[in-house]
Order: C-alpha cells, then sequence, then structure tokens
C-alpha cells in the first residue's frame, strides 16, 4: 500500500498538467540543401487556466515544449497570438448537444489560453503580437459608373 500511494498521487498531480496541441504544421525542407525551408510551421496549443497558479504555470511549460517539439531542432518557435477564451473540455457540435437525452452536463466549459506560434530561424525578427482584436476581411468592391443621380463632375 505504501508503494503505491506515491505513483497515485503522482498521477493525480501530472493528469493536472496537460495541454493539448489544437492545430500543428510541421516544417517542411525544400527538395535542395541551398533552398532551405519552403514552410516553417507553425500551429496552436492551449491550456486551461483553473486552478493554482503552479499548475498553470507547469500546463504553460507543457505547452511551450509542445511547440518547441513541433518546430523541431534548427527552428524556434515564436508566439504571434495569445489569447484567453472558454471552451469545451471536449470538441462538439450543436447537433450533437441536442440529441442528448441526459443534458450537456458532460460537457465541461473552461478558460483556456491560446497560443498560436510560428516556427521561425534563430537569427529572425521578432514577430510582431496582436491585440487580440480579430482583423477585419477586406472587401473589394468594383468601381461603378456615375448613375444620373451621381453626375460626373464638369470639366
Amino acid at each position: 500500500m505504501r508503494r503505491a500511494l506515491p505513483a497515485v498521487l503522482a498521477a493525480l498531480c501530472l493528469s493536472s498538467c496537460v495541454a493539448v496541441t489544437v492545430a500543428r504544421r510541421r516544417p517542411r525542407k525544400g527538395p535542395v540543401a541551398a533552398v532551405g525551408f519552403v514552410d516553417f510551421g507553425g500551429g496552436e496549443v492551449r491550456y486551461s487556466l483553473d486552478g493554482w497558479g503552479w499548475v498553470v504555470a507547469s500546463r504553460r511549460r507543457t505547452a511551450l515544449r509542445l511547440m518547441r517539439s513541433n518546430c523541431g531542432d534548427e527552428l524556434v518557435p515564436r508566439i504571434v497570438d495569445d489569447f484567453p477564451r472558454v471552451d469545451a473540455d471536449a470538441p462538439y457540435a450543436g447537433d450533437d448537444v441536442t440529441a442528448l437525452e441526459s443534458g450537456v452536463a458532460h460537457y465541461v466549459l473552461e478558460r483556456y489560453e491560446h497560443l498560436v506560434y510560428e516556427c521561425r530561424a534563430p537569427a529572425a525578427p521578432e514577430a510582431a503580437a496582436s491585440t487580440g482584436t480579430v482583423p477585419s476581411p477586406v472587401i473589394v468592391a468594383p468601381l461603378l459608373a456615375p448613375t444620373t443621380a451621381q453626375e460626373a463632375p464638369n470639366k
């Protein structure tokens, strides 16, 4: 019993130190060594913000370790965007929730910190961090000929 107790306690502590990879693009090298990298890669990781400070710090370290493992030995991860968001513990669709008989009690909503990163060469300049706002889409409208209400300017 005494031998099993430390193992159980360690498993409980380590289970709370999980960070998840949301999206991942691996770096791709070109066909010739002189070309270097065709795609530097990048991705997104998230970790939960609920819990004690040392647990959240451990989750962040795990997320940074996931980023480094995706970028490999030659590249370093650079955080492009860092934002908190309330997410479900498991991904779901609206149709999944309406089909449940027991309700939505097993979908746990938590605050997660999302880190969007890109892999860069160690000597590359620092990427500009986002302000947390989503950029508005660019709309290109064709120029219209003036109508009778809008007459062309006189020459």
